[in-house]
């Protein structure tokens, strides 16, 4: 595999390496035999991330993929995090018209999807040290945006339980 096919591969699955492995196990141990040095990773993350960011508003109905996958790639903590938590925030800062589907989607990626909820945004900035206190403005401002006219839906009251048990958590510790 050259260093091309690898970055090739690699962008295919956003350097997912669960999802590399799974996938396509033997062009995943070609990639692995080339023990490709960080700075080669930290430089493709940036590229995923910028590719990412710029096609963030491209299709309002799929938002909360990008939004997971960036989460994703910065949790990876390769590269400027911080940086790129705050812009993660200016976008969603935008995130003024989100429908129910998106918004509880958004929401359940910064609370987590696993029961330790280690997984989720908010334990991501919690962890590499980002602005929560803006997270969790931005955060709210949204669930009360969506919760004026969706009181009823039982996932969307779920998902705003969890992120708030979520920020509680990192608060604690």
């Amino acid at each position: 595999m050259t260093l091309e096919e690898a970055k090739e591969f690699y962008f295919q699955y956003y350097g997912f390496s669960f999802h590399m492995d799974r996938e396509e196990p033997a062009r995943y141990n070609s990639f692995m035999m080339l023990e490709l040095n960080p700075e080669t990773l930290r430089q493709w993350d940036e590229e995923l991330l910028e590719d990412l960011f710029s096609h963030f508003q491209d299709d309002p109905g799929r938002i909360w993929t990008r939004h997971e996958t960036i989460l994703k790639i910065i949790s990876r903590n390769r590269c400027d995090s911080r940086y790129y938590m705050n812009r993660l925030l200016d976008e969603m800062a935008k995130m003024e018209s989100l429908d129910l589907p998106n918004a509880t989607l958004i929401i359940e990626n910064m609370a987590g999807r696993t029961a330790a909820m280690k997984d989720g945004g908010a334990a991501v900035f919690f962890r590499l040290g980002g602005p929560v206190s803006r997270m969790n403005e931005i955060m709210e401002h949204m669930i009360e945006t969506c919760r004026e006219n969706n009181e009823t839906d039982q996932r969307f009251a779920e998902a705003v339980h969890r992120y708030r048990q979520a920020y509680r958590k990192g608060l604690s510790k």
